[in-house]
């Protein structure tokens, strides 16, 4: 009977102190807002993107969904898959070769579990060889149900 009362006491302390989900920060455009860490499934999806970008755009396009927007750090937008590939392409073309990118770092958002999808921040130290200076680049890739929605990238020069 003595052990049955400390295991019932154990188990209510157990219970008792489990501990609710960690969030902190705040989105100004969410009322109430405040975001927690997100998946490693949303990650693996961009650093699995990574592996594709410039060299199999057939794989590549399987990571976005159809109705992709976003934003390049020259200011070329695009609206749609296809368009995305056609700039992917072109900034391949126009400096093949003489760049070497560096994966920093990829972590994941999730700013309103109510509506489900993550925010995925991927950063590249890019150094190329040619006439360009070294610099960072920052992207952000919108993920839900497994897929890209959205994409924004930013450049800072390094040199």
């Amino acid at each position: 009977m003595k052990n049955l009362f400390i295991l019932s006491i154990f188990l209510g302390l157990f219970i008792g102190c489990e501990s609710s989900p960690k969030s902190n920060g705040f989105v100004t455009s969410i009322e109430g807002s405040s975001w927690q860490m997100g998946s490693q499934e949303s990650v693996d999806l961009v650093t699995d993107l990574d592996k594709y970008w410039g060299v199999d755009y057939d794989q590549m396009r399987t990571f976005f969904a159809d109705s992709v927007y976003g934003r390049f750090a020259d200011g070329e937008t695009f609206e749609t898959v296809d368009e995305f590939l056609k700039i992917v392409k072109g900034q391949m073309q126009s400096s093949p070769g003489d760049q070497n990118w560096s994966l920093e770092w990829a972590f994941c958002i999730d700013l309103d579990l109510s509506k489900g999808g993550e925010w995925v921040n991927a950063a590249f130290t890019v150094d190329a060889t040619s006439d360009k200076p070294k610099r960072h680049i920052n992207e952000w890739y919108f993920v839900k149900e497994g897929k890209i929605h959205r994409f924004n990238q930013s450049r800072r020069l390094l040199d």
